[in-house]
This record gives structure tokens, C-alpha cells and sequence, in this order.
């Protein structure tokens, strides 16, 4: 899959004014973002469409024609192919209909059967599949060149992998999640307060090992009944459901500890100093015991790979801050 090309690029980020000359929409600096994207380099290594990934957005039908086509026009290019599976069939966006209801009592539900829909349609055609909301922007060069490293590439076909970024359930909050309580205690019996999942905002990349082991998985008691979950994150609802098949999120920060998935926007990562809150604050609690939150020049990898909460205008000026003008 080639690079995007120049015109489609700036087409993409919202055609630049005639009267506007590229230093000065470069210097713009849309909400302090500039200073945490400078840290980044976007990777040059080829090949550029290797590995063949699929992504597919969790999005909804009022969110089609502003985050659904933020993406398509930006990140989205650069996936292998782009599929959004929402409320509404979209020929245009390339949306699909899933037959579940689009409410935040329904995540796991809507998890559970986007999995399946990729899975049983493209199971065959690609290496990767990459899960995000339609808020996230995700750096594909540097997706691909993180998934061809050697240590990645000696597991791909030997050890089911889900990869983003790490959170950890406080134990308060597995008792409150969990409404089935005799598979609550079986748990807490084998994995006393530890419930570690991918953050499902900046997405996740998962081979075919784990999309396969998590759609056959899906039916049993472990995986959490349409009946236990409804105030349960889906995030997290995977990661206990892959828990009872020995699988596990890694770490997969770089060897400074910093974060390459990031679950908050480049602003946030950068200037949020985790001292300056209470040590219960959730994202404190969160990241309690599996590395802790770094800020300033140490948030952020400079292979990093995607960032949450982004809108439609942030997604096109990190567009062009990472592409546009640095060419």
C-alpha cells in the first residue's frame, strides 16, 4: 500500500487557504499539542504495507460524517483495509450494521460481536487486526514497524497477543464490576487483586491466535454473560475472559518505561503530572504497580504508536504536524 500522496494529504487535513503559506499552518499549535508530537518520529522503515493489517472502528451513526470520516481521511489510509462497524450500514464510510444496541450498556455485547464479524469474514486475510474507537488516532508506520520487531515476530504464531495500553482494575472495582459472584471469587482466588486489560481508547492490535481464542471463548461462563456486564467496560470484559485461558496483556513500553499507546491526547500525556493528584485518583490507581505514569519528555516513546480522546479537528493537525509538515 503506497504512501499517501501530497494532495490527498492535504485534502485529508482540511485543504490549506491559498492565503495561508505552510510555515504558518505549521506553527499553529492546536491545544499545546506540538511540544509532545515534536517527540515523535514516524517510522521510514520498510516495507510501509507489511504487515497486512485490518482496522476496524467501533463508532456510531451520528458520529459518521465527523470521527468516522476524520479517520478515513487521515490514519485510516495507511491500514491495509478500514472497516466501521456501527448502528448503521454507510457504503460510503464502508459501515457495517451490527444487530446490537448502541448504548453504553451494550459495550461488551458490541465487542463481542464486531470480534466475530471480523473474525469470521477476514479471518484469512490479514496477520493483524487493529481494534479502536472512533476518537483514537493510531501512527500505522510505527504500528508496523513495533509488530516486525524480532521479539513480536517470535510469538505471532505461538502466543495469542492483544497490545496497548496497560491499566489495573483496584480491587474495589473487580467487586463492583463483576455481578456473577461465584465466578467473581473463582477469580480472586487465582488472581487476587489482579485484573490487568488494554485500555480500549487508543485501540489494540491482537494476531490471529487471540482473535481466534477470544471468538471461541466468547459462549463460555468466563466470558461474562449478557446478564453480568452491563456496567461493565468491554475492555476490561476481555481481558477477564482471556484471563481463564492463561492471556495476558504485556508491557509495551519502551526500554525507558515510556508509553507507546497512550489512553489520553498528546496535551494530556505531556503536562499531567500524576504528583500533583492524589495517589486515589483513578489514573493513578490505574497504572498502580505496572510502571506508574511518566510526563513531560518522558511520556512518550518516540516510536509511539496512538493517542485517545482526539477529535476530528486534533486528528487532521496531527495529520499534518506529523506528515504534512515535516515534508
Amino acid at each position: 500500500m503506497p504512501r499517501v500522496g501530497y494532495g490527498l494529504l492535504l485534502a485529508a487535513c482540511g485543504a490549506v487557504r491559498a492565503t495561508r503559506s505552510k510555515a504558518e499552518v505549521c506553527a499553529e499549535d492546536y491545544e499545546r499539542s506540538n511540544r509532545v508530537l515534536d517527540l515523535i518520529h514516524v517510522s521510514s522503515d520498510h516495507p510501509i504495507d507489511e504487515p497486512r493489517i485490518l482496522c476496524f472502528v467501533n463508532t456510531i451513526s451520528t458520529n459518521h460524517a465527523t470521527k468516522a470520516r476524520a479517520i478515513k481521511d487521515t490514519w485510516g489510509q495507511r491500514c491495509t483495509r478500514l472497516v466501521f462497524l456501527s448502528n448503521a450500514t454507510d457504503y460510503d464510510l464502508d459501515a457495517v450494521a451490527l444487530d446490537v444496541t448502541a448504548d453504553h450498556d451494550h459495550l461488551w455485547q458490541k465487542h463481542k460481536a464486531s470480534m466475530q464479524y471480523i473474525w469470521e469474514t477476514y479471518r484469512h486475510d490479514f496477520d493483524w487486526f487493529y481494534k479502536a474507537d472512533d476518537d483514537a488516532y493510531v501512527i500505522m508506520e510505527n504500528l508496523r514497524a513495533f509488530l516486525r520487531s524480532p521479539e513480536i515476530v517470535m510469538q505471532q504464531d505461538i502466543v495469542p497477543l492483544q497490545m496497548g495500553h496497560r491499566f489495573r482494575l483496584t480491587n474495589e472495582t473487580i467487586h463492583y464490576y463483576v455481578g456473577d459472584k461465584s465466578l467473581l471469587k473463582e477469580y480472586t482466588n487465582r488472581w487476587p487483586n489482579w485484573w490487568v486489560f488494554n485500555s480500549g481508547g487508543p485501540g489494540v492490535v491482537m494476531n490471529s491466535l487471540y482473535m481466534r481464542l477470544a471468538v471461541e471463548s466468547f459462549p463460555k461462563r468466563t466470558c461474562l454473560s449478557d446478564k453480568y456486564s452491563v456496567t461493565l467496560p468491554d475492555d476490561a470484559s476481555i481481558a477477564f475472559c482471556m484471563a481463564w485461558n492463561g492471556v495476558f496483556p504485556p508491557n509495551t513500553r519502551d526500554l525507558q518505561g515510556r508509553e507507546r499507546w497512550h489512553a489520553n491526547h498528546p496535551h494530556g500525556v505531556y503536562y499531567t503530572n500524576p504528583a500533583n493528584f492524589p495517589r486515589d485518583v483513578w489514573f493513578n490507581q490505574y497504572h498502580r504497580d505496572i510502571g506508574g505514569i511518566q510526563w513531560k519528555e518522558d511520556c512518550c516513546a518516540p516510536d509511539s504508536i496512538a493517542f485517545h480522546y482526539i477529535s476530528p479537528e486534533y486528528m487532521r493537525h496531527m495529520e499534518r504536524q506529523l506528515y504534512f509538515c515535516r515534508h
